[in-house]
């Protein structure tokens, strides 16, 4: 009998050793995961200034769908921001393509406009209010500067509807020889620092079970993950010497750049990298304006104009 359970020993510490090297690359996005769980502050250390730059952010979370995009239309007509409103195909939503140069290729960024649950009590506010608001503040910013490179906004509708917005940007560019450089996707700001994520079909911690396969958690569930790819590594360079940006690599995200990054685009999603947050709050109705926090939405805003301001 003893050595039976010798031999379960043994095989257990064997397969203990091939999960450790199995999830190597894995283990310092776990490892932030568990800090930030350890840290986590339900109120921000700095919420959002009602008198600030994002002040309107409080209102367009409570907005429905449709009242969204008119918000988006009338800031930019306000402004005489020149835009394209793009019809999504047979969802009776529009993305708004906001060009500051007569042609590319673009830098685009992104974001979707369109939240999870569409009535008056969910906000989505990480998810995605506070990328938009964001947006918004760089889209007043940039009419006012010379920009050193083709630079596109991008908002989005249906992207909580199979990244609906997403495919009919990307149809519309092709067909119209949109021509397009790149796209920083931004989906699930809120709280410190920024992070870009690897690709896939399904958002989660990606881990592998030596000879069972690879399985995503996204904080409810663990499902068979999907294949998912970094993005490239020389954007994620340039960008990161205009702002620190924490490179996730087993933390998946699917959102528009998924999408773009998937038919050829050099894409990258960037998110917060208060992966904790984000799980307590993602399509829950929990995502609320009050659990913002200031600085983090300054450090995207930061990124956006500097890195459009210098040259490729």
């Amino acid at each position: 009998m003893k050595y039976i359970l010798g031999a379960l020993g043994f095989a257990a510490l064997a397969y203990l050793g091939l999960l450790a090297l199995a999830n190597f690359d894995a283990l310092d996005d776990g490892a932030r995961y568990l800090h930030a769980a350890a840290t986590y502050a339900v109120a921000p250390a700095q919420p959002l200034d009602a008198r600030g730059a994002f002040g309107f952010c409080e209102q367009f979370a409570e907005l429905d769908n449709a009242a969204r995009a008119r918000f988006i239309a009338d800031f930019l007509d306000a402004r005489g921001i020149a835009y394209q409103r793009l019809p999504i195909d047979g969802s009776g939503f529009d993305n708004f393509f906001v060009p500051f140069a007569a042609a590319g290729p673009f830098t685009i960024f992104s974001a979707h406009y369109d939240k999870f649950f569409d009535d008056a009590a969910y906000q989505g506010a990480s998810d995605n209010a506070a990328a938009v608001c964001m947006l918004l503040v760089v889209a007043d910013e940039l009419r006012k500067i010379k920009l050193a490179r083709p630079t596109a906004l991008l908002f989005t509708g249906q992207e909580e509807s199979g990244l609906g917005g997403a495919k009919a940007f990307y149809e519309y560019a092709t067909q119209n020889n949109t021509r397009v450089a790149e796209v920083i996707n931004f989906d699930s700001l809120g709280r410190g620092g920024l992070a870009a994520r690897a690709s896939s079909e399904r958002s989660g911690l990606v881990f592998t079970l030596p000879l069972v396969g690879e399985f995503v958690y996204d904080g409810r569930q663990a499902l068979k993950a999907s294949p998912y790819s970094q993005p490239d590594a020389a954007l994620l360079a340039r960008l990161r010497r205009v702002e620190p940006i924490t490179v996730f690599d087993r933390m998946t995200a699917n959102s528009d750049g998924t999408f773009f990054q998937a038919n050829g685009w050099n894409a990258v999603n960037i998110s917060s990298d208060d992966m904790y947050y984000l799980e307590r709050t993602w399509h829950t109705y929990a995502d609320r304006i009050e659990l913002l926090s200031q600085d983090n939405l300054e450090r995207a805003l930061k990124l956006v104009i500097q890195y459009a301001r210098q040259e490729r």
